[in-house]
């Protein structure tokens, strides 16, 4: 999440510590990030480079997958793009999983890129399969021993699982909900059985989640019903399990008379599939659609998306990141969805997939930019007058900034009431926190017994929270 392309560097009370932004030319807006290591992790996305076709007066350029590691800071620090050996001017890696051995997947989610690659550590090419179908994938999961497990849309086959080995050859493969369901997530269990997620694609289409066993075979099947809303489709449905074994599905609901995006809904399932709650939020004459979903070691949810609705400043098209707590419950706009659930009794196919081999790794260059901080509103009143939660122009300096270790924090003006600032590494973990007494114009901060490498100190007073990026040499 940042402005253009880049990420963003988030404390646990969602406040924006620090955003790295990079240039949209080569390299076109960053996919999705994964953590490796606590300070490498990987990211995906699609790159620019020579010329795929001719429209009249208009050079098409190729988009390659691009594969690249960074640190939780947003450097890069290296990255690869790939010539897959199928002729598609279009394959943007879209979506990735890292690998117990460090390695990482990557596929399409465009229909019209239907193709998965791995590659190591280093970025070299393992084994790419590229398919002549109008298809994507929508998720790619590790197994125990090695396995893969694959859920994918095509044309005609509708929803499908599919088991891979470690070199992507297909063991077998299955499709639901045809013609038109979509597959959109899964859990894997420790017995060698899967929940899976998604919509069937019927009208009225459903919310549904399925168990499967080690072979595809359906063990049971759930529908969900949000009469008289309809579910948004195009917006995927994710699934997480919760500490006390059951599973949280998040999932966007449409209007009722509105045909798009309407509500974000968060729905827990006991091991069976049946409704333990549900809640859905909103402010009236807003518009909600949902994105990813996160389970929180506290037993919260973490799920992100987008707002839409029209403000007295304009049009309003903000982001949001809210954090329920693990009965699923916000602060505020929360609202009542009855959920109707539903015996599917779907049939499954079996059939295969033909795919042409290969992947060609190249080095890929990706710039730096700057653009101003994101603004951040309180999520339950960003439409009472637009107030920025947090972040003023900068009002405390570190200096010498590199050091050994001792910075001098210099206030611009003496600090008017009691406060504190917090000190957290490269990953985002709070190393600690200290008390600044109403007064203070500097403070002096020894980080040298946490050894090199880059830190964040923030500062937190009543007219909100500034911070300062540091490198201990």
């Amino acid at each position: 999440m940042a402005r253009q392309s880049g990420t963003s560097l988030i404390s646990d009370d969602g406040v924006i510590i620090q955003s790295h932004n990079y240039t949209v030319d080569t390299f076109l807006v960053l996919q999705a990030v994964k953590r490796h290591l606590d300070n490498d992790l990987y990211f995906v996305g699609g790159y620019h480079k020579d010329s795929c076709s001719v429209s009249g007066n208009l050079v098409l350029p190729y988009t390659y997958p691009v594969v690249g590691r960074m640190d939780s800071m947003g450097n890069v620090l290296s990255a690869k793009y790939y010539h897959l050996n199928a002729d598609n001017c279009m394959n943007t890696a879209g979506d990735l999983e890292v690998m117990s051995n460090g390695s990482v997947l990557t596929w399409g989610t465009d229909p019209t890129r239907f193709f998965a690659m791995k590659a190591d550590h280093d970025g070299n090419a393992v084994w790419g399969k590229t398919f002549d179908r109008s298809g994507a994938f929508r998720f790619i999961k590790e197994l125990p021993g090695g396995d893969l497990l694959a859920g994918f849309d095509m044309d005609t086959a509708g929803a499908a699982v599919a088991r891979l080995d470690a070199n992507g050859n297909f063991i077998w493969c299955r499709s639901f909900m045809r013609p038109m369901g979509r597959m959109n997530d899964a859990v894997v269990e420790a017995d060698d059985t899967f929940i899976v997620t998604g919509y069937t694609g019927d009208v009225p289409s459903r919310l549904f989640m399925m168990k499967l066993d080690g072979t595809g075979g359906i063990q049971w099947c759930r529908g969900y019903d949000a009469g008289p809303n309809a579910w948004y489709t195009l917006r995927p449905s994710r699934i997480v399990p919760t500490l006390d074994n059951h599973y949280v599905l998040l999932a966007t609901l449409g209007g009722a008379t509105f045909p798009y995006f309407d509500r974000p809904i968060l729905m827990k399932t006991d091991e069976n599939g049946d409704t333990l709650w549900t809640r859905t939020i909103g402010l009236d004459n807003y518009n909600y659609e949902t994105n990813c979903l996160l389970g929180s070691s506290d037993g919260g949810f973490i799920y992100n998306g987008r707002i839409w609705g029209v403000l007295p400043e304009g049009q309003a098209n903000f982001g949001f990141l809210f954090k329920s707590d693990s009965l699923g419950h916000l602060p505020c706009q929360e609202r009542y969805h009855p959920i109707e659930v539903l015996d599917l009794f779907p049939s499954d196919s079996s059939f295969s997939l033909l795919a042409t081999d290969g992947a060609v790794a190249f080095p890929a260059y990706i710039q730096d930019s700057l653009y101003p901080p994101i603004t951040q509103y309180d999520g339950c009143t960003f439409t009472t007058g637009l107030t920025p939660k947090r972040y003023q122009p900068k009002r405390m300096t570190a200096r010498p900034n590199p050091s050994a270790g001792h910075f001098t924090l210099e206030f611009n003006d003496p600090l008017q009431a009691e406060s504190y600032y917090s000190v957290y590494d490269a990953t985002g973990k709070l190393l600690y926190q200290r008390p600044l007494p109403a007064g203070k114009g500097t403070e002096e901060v020894d980080l040298s017994r946490y050894g090199k490498g880059t830190y964040v100190i923030k500062c937190t007073d009543k007219d909100g929270v500034y911070h300062q990026q540091v490198v201990v040499e």
